[in-house]
């Protein structure tokens, strides 16, 4: 209703002027993301900085991420500036033509002649070129507020990896040192004659796996923080920056019926590629009333020599007989860029559909496989060492065996964490895919 009764004033007045700007792009992304975007100032000072709210000093978060990516990311900023275009486009869409003033000086017995000509043809053409305008502009509007999802989706989505990798790397560090405990103590026992050679021989090539293993997971997580500190368009990260791990989210997940109408109703981008469709209309019918092109001229004759008359002029319509060229070529390709919108509304709502239920599949598999990893296996590799470590002390067994149960122990900690950022990845994917995040913070 607000934007109907724009319109009318737009296409009423001598101006064409729009609300979506960069207050509203901010208002808009703020209230779908939780954080704020620079404003048009803030915008053109080259520096990065912290976004409002943001404080690095008890580590990273997801939401910290997200707020830093929207801020500082220069691909974001780039594509802000599409909206400049828009509304530069809607600003020539309102304007009217200038007059053409002709002005022929005598060279001989011919009097002063002068003509003034202007483009009426405006007059029936600006509505609907404005309208068309003022469409395209808050279609590009909502598609930056979806660009600004995006944004946020994939800084969430780099934090999460380095959590990973960082933890990744943590976890194997640990286990190539227990694979080092287990060769030097199985060297003692060679000696000892207590195993024999293919087993120490096996134990060293696994420690070498192991050693290798943790130097790929350092050397992932550098690369990890690397493309976030892209992402989030500021200063390589200190690799001391820890990584802030949310609290595990135990609500329901709706199904998926509701969350699709949601994210229909939602989603920027679906509203956008309805929006190219309502532009294409308008044009379509700029298109049509081009069919008729016509221009009033006054014509004004100085004095004859001699003076015997004076000066005289005249008025009227100048108009482009639509005989040959009725714009044939602008009517047919309005009308197929109206088709290809259409078809275009059915692409985005179809996609909507299959990234909701994807996210929300991946999101569910996702828990079903943390919750009884987290519930029944780590406890039982935990009481596992624990009750190994009880029988070593007690003489029972050797501290091989409570080194093969450490090395379990860290890889089933490491499964843990995969399967945590499995949940993580599913979360930001259905936030992205639903409009926004379901739970602003």
């Amino acid at each position: 209703m607000d934007r109907t009764l724009f319109l009318a004033a737009a296409l009423l007045g001598g101006c064409a002027h729009a609300p979506y700007d960069r207050g509203w792009l901010a208002r808009e992304t703020a209230h779908r993301t939780g954080h704020a975007i620079r404003d048009a100032e803030g915008a053109r000072r080259a520096s990065s900085q912290l976004a409002p709210g943001v404080s690095l000093q008890d580590g990273l978060s997801e939401d910290d991420a997200a707020a830093l990516a929207l801020w500082n990311n220069p691909g974001f900023q780039a594509d802000l500036t599409q909206l400049g275009f828009a509304r530069g486009d809607l600003a020539d869409a309102g304007l009217l033509p200038n007059p053409t003033l002709s002005l022929l000086l005598p060279l001989g017995p011919r009097q002063v002649e002068a003509w003034l000509a202007w483009p009426v043809d405006v007059l029936w053409q600006r509505p609907r070129r404005v309208a068309a305008a003022l469409l395209d502009v808050e279609r590009v509007s909502r598609g930056l507020v979806q660009s600004g999802l995006d944004v946020a989706r994939d800084a969430r989505l780099a934090q999460i990896e380095v959590s990973l990798a960082v933890s990744r790397a943590t976890l194997r560090a640990e286990s190539a040192r227990v694979a080092e405990a287990m060769v030097d103590l199985t060297a003692v026992r060679l000696r000892a004659g207590d195993v024999g050679d293919s087993e120490a021989a096996a134990l060293s090539v696994e420690a070498g796996v192991a050693r290798e293993l943790a130097a790929r997971a350092a050397a992932e997580a550098a690369v990890a923080r690397a493309r976030l500190a892209q992402t989030l368009g500021v200063a390589p990260l200190a690799d001391d920056l820890a990584m802030v791990t949310p609290p595990d989210d135990a609500s329901a997940v709706p199904e998926v019926s509701t969350l699709v109408s949601t994210a229909l109703a939602a989603r920027p981008d679906v509203r956008a590629a309805e929006l190219a469709v309502e532009a294409a209309g308008a044009r379509a019918g700029w298109e049509r009333a081009r069919i008729v092109s016509m221009s009033l001229r006054a014509d004004v004759f100085g004095p004859t020599p001699g003076g015997a008359t004076g000066a005289t002029g005249r008025i009227g319509p100048q108009i482009a007989l639509p005989i040959f060229n009725q714009n044939q070529g602008g009517v047919a390709r309005a009308e197929a860029e109206a088709e290809r919108a259409a078809w275009r509304v059915v692409a985005v709502r179809q996609q909507v559909t299959a990234e909701v239920s994807a996210a929300r599949a991946q999101l569910v598999n996702a828990r079903e496989s943390l919750g009884p990893w987290r519930a029944q296996v780590l406890p039982a590799a935990e009481a596992s060492l624990g009750g190994v470590t009880r029988a070593f002390e007690d003489g029972e067994v050797s501290y091989l065996a409570v080194l093969e149960v450490t090395r379990r122990l860290v890889d089933v900690r490491l499964r843990e964490a995969e399967l945590g950022a499995e949940v993580r990845r599913a979360v930001a994917h259905l936030d992205r895919s639903t409009g926004g995040r379901r739970d602003p913070r």
